[in-house]
């Protein structure tokens, strides 16, 4: 007995939960490369510290960020690198995004620029491992790897409808 696939506005799950899940990581890189241009800031304001010791009340919130500028002003980390990686975090996110659109749209040619990127990604992840290797790194190489597979091999069967 053969099962009737989900399908949503002519879309099957799988293909609905891989740009969910594009949209979600785009949502998350946009997220940090925003907390990255915010950090760039105090970075690069480091004067702002003495403003932020004085208003700080005994609030959480307060106390959370006046101890963030502290530490990166301990770190000296140069303001135009932190700004460089959010700028790239933002990028990054807005790609995503043009990605899960043309999956939704059923885009080849999106598909194929994608499994170009996100095979670079792979390559460079399992570059990384190479260097330091990590659980955490080797569990994101799978997940590349498996974005890649289902790119090369099991999208194309659900563009072709």
């Amino acid at each position: 007995m053969r099962h009737k696939s989900f399908t949503l506005f002519g879309r099957s799950s799988s293909l609905l939960l891989l740009i969910f899940y594009k949209l979600l990581m785009a949502l998350i890189e946009m997220l940090a490369g925003s907390l990255c241009l915010l950090t760039a800031f105090f970075a690069k304001h480091i004067s702002l510290i003495t403003a932020i010791d004085r208003a700080a009340t005994d609030d959480q919130l307060d106390q959370f960020v006046r101890w963030l500028v502290h530490y990166i002003n301990d770190l000296k980390i140069d303001h135009e690198l932190i700004l460089h990686i959010g700028l790239v975090l933002i990028a990054l996110g807005i790609f995503k995004i043009f990605v899960a659109i043309g999956l939704w749209f059923k885009s080849t040619k999106m598909r194929i620029l994608a499994l170009v990127i996100f095979g670079a990604l792979a390559i460079y992840s399992m570059y990384h491992l190479i260097v330091d290797f990590s659980t955490i790194k080797l569990l994101a190489l799978f997940v590349d790897l498996f974005i890649v597979y289902y790119f090369w091999k099991i999208l194309p069967k659900h563009l072709e409808r």
